[in-house]
């Protein structure tokens, strides 16, 4: 379907909103990202290209979601009603969807989508933690009671996990997560990159080494690195994922049999583990939440295994 069109249903439902006189007595403004938008106060319909496992967490009404969000394991439940609008997204196909709200991370057909129902765009990074997130799309949807049930139980968990752990995690353990691709680029991520950084650094509250926190964490959170330099940036105990569409998984065959891979403290002590991409890459609160105890898990069978 092309612009013209939806401008043309998109003229037709504003003409039905004039009609009933209720539309602004029902928007409100949030702030996002430095801007005011107006959202409807209490959304019925939501699509969203990016954001499905933040709005899932304050129990909003999602009717479409990106591809991406089907890959989640932790979400396989929630959006078992809820159609795939493609990636990127289907223009024609969240028309069909008849949503009230579009909550948009990629800035791709913004105009389009502003055609068809109010649209909040959030880019990448806006918030940077599991409160900040959860706060924001509590807001934007109004369910801030929602937020902040999810939080107290998140909060609860993590005191829990940081317990568990407490006498298992040596004084001044780093940990570090690394990712190998089909195109055989090797990376190193912080805190706020998925991949499990939000529960390593955050919840768990632990540490990585000295030069992740300066290179990774105080600059763009991902670094590239050459194969020759990881013992640089080893950490005691290290997570890795391998990207890899075709799921073969050769570069990452290759990085674990290498002689520079097999000489770390962390493989040789039976401190490294191969993480599963579609279960860690994600970084939505629901995601995080369940992540924690993987990771307590596999802390603590590393120490036993040590």
């Amino acid at each position: 379907m092309g612009k013209k069109s939806i401008m043309m249903v998109f003229c037709c439902l504003t003409l039905a909103g004039c009609g009933n006189g209720s539309s602004e007595e029902t928007d409100r403004t949030v702030h996002i990202d430095g801007e005011d938008v107006e959202v409807p106060d209490d959304p019925e319909r939501i699509v969203t290209d990016f954001y499905a496992g933040e709005l899932l967490t304050v129990d909003a009404n999602v009717v479409g979601a990106g591809s991406i969000a089907f890959d989640n394991p932790f979400l396989e439940e929630e959006l078992a009603e809820v159609e795939d609008i493609g990636e990127p997204p289907n223009v024609e196909k969240i028309l069909e969807l008849d949503p009230d709200l579009i909550v948009a991370m990629y800035d791709d057909n913004l105009e389009q989508l502003e055609q068809i129902a109010p649209t909040v765009h959030i880019p990448y990074n806006t918030a940077t933690n599991v409160e900040e997130m959860t706060e924001m799309f509590g807001d934007i949807v109004g369910a801030e009671e929602e937020a902040q049930t999810f939080l107290n139980d998140y909060h609860d968990k993590t005191e829990e996990a940081r317990e568990d752990i407490k006498d298992h995690v040596p004084a001044n353990a780093t940990f570090g997560l690394y990712e190998i691709t089909n195109d055989n680029e090797l990376y190193v991520f912080g805190e706020n990159f998925g991949r499990g950084g939000q529960v390593l650094y955050d919840a768990l509250d632990l540490d990585a080494p000295d030069i992740i926190e300066d290179e990774v964490m105080n600059e763009e959170d991902v670094l590239m690195l050459s194969q020759e330099v990881v013992p640089e940036y080893a950490a005691d105990y290290m997570f890795l994922t391998s990207y890899d569409p075709e799921n073969q998984h050769h570069a990452k065959d290759q990085l674990e049999s290498s002689s520079v891979w097999q000489g770390l403290d962390a493989v040789q002590q039976g401190r490294y583990r191969l993480n599963d991409y579609d279960t860690f890459y994600p970084y939505d609160p629901i995601s995080v939440y369940h992540q924690i105890d993987l990771f307590v898990d596999m802390i603590r069978e590393m120490e036993a295994d040590g």
